[in-house]
């Protein structure tokens, strides 16, 4: 049976002399890649109106504007294997964004701008519409399949993982641009997943939350050493069909602390919008 991380492993061994290809291998990770196409199993949906607890109040962002709604996930029905991100095995996860950040007063913290809300399972909810004035975007079914995904050649994991001579994998010798192009040829937008390795469209998300969370003295060490703690939740591309843009067709990334992952503390994650 193929394997998900066979596609990737394979141009890793063919353009990669063998033991960087190895040391390739072990950073490669599965996401639940969601689609509107309609493979793989029903798992959720972008857009539409959410399905809330009537206790649970509607996202407001830093108290001044109600969030949108993006997109809502059935834990119980994301497809699972080894080494992927350790979700709730039950209940729903929605996604919030505030897409009109840009009407706030003062300094905005551009990793505060999402949200996800857990709806444990079992719980009594009904659908509700978005407040006045914020933008409904229109509801596509998503389905969702194991796919591989690549860590960024900016990532701190690369400068952390040795290869060849001792060298990091981000050494010139341990890649090259080919491979690169390779990897991304290997993938489809839009770029739409459920954990995995970010997709940055500038640099790695992980590293602007370090730096939002993390004092503004802080050393390049601690920075690279809070950056390698973060996850990616979920990642949800600009979507022309879904009727989502994000700035100049860019990607919203949520992410969350491994330890706050483990305790099941949602409300410590951060969200980061990128665009070209």
């Amino acid at each position: 049976m193929t394997s998900w991380i066979d596609p990737l492993a394979g141009l890793a061994r063919e353009n990669l002399p063998p033991d960087v290809a190895e040391a390739w291998e072990t950073l490669f990770r599965p996401a639940v890649r969601l689609n509107t196409g309609g493979n793989g199993v029903r798992v959720g949906c972008l857009g539409g109106n959410p399905a809330l607890p009537a206790d649970v109040e509607w996202p407001v962002w830093r108290g001044e504007l109600p969030m949108n709604f993006v997109a809502a996930v059935d834990c119980a029905a994301l497809p699972r294997v080894p080494g992927g991100i350790e979700l709730p095995a039950s209940g729903s996860l929605l996604f919030f964004y505030c897409d009109d950040w840009f009407e706030a007063q003062g300094p905005v913290d551009l990793t505060s701008l999402g949200a996800v809300v857990v709806v444990p399972a079992g719980t009594e909810t009904a659908e509700r519409a978005a407040p006045e004035g914020v933008e409904s975007y229109p509801r596509l079914e998503l389905s969702g399949e194991i796919a591989g995904t690549f860590p960024n050649s900016q990532q701190e994991v690369l400068r952390r993982t040795l290869a060849r001579d001792g060298l990091p994998l981000s050494d010139p010798d341990n890649w090259s641009e080919e491979f690169y192009d390779r990897l991304r040829e290997s993938s489809a937008a839009p770029y739409h997943q459920i954990g995995g390795c970010s997709w940055p469209v500038q640099g790695p998300p992980e590293d602007e939350v370090a730096a939002a969370v993390l004092p503004e003295e802080a050393s390049e060490s601690d920075l690279a050493d809070e950056a390698v703690r973060w996850a990616l939740i979920a990642q949800i591309d600009s979507d022309g069909d879904a009727g989502l843009t994000w700035g100049d067709v860019g990607v919203l990334y949520w992410l969350i602390r491994d330890d706050d992952l483990a305790g099941g503390r949602f409300d410590r994650v951060r969200c980061v919008m990128q665009s070209g």
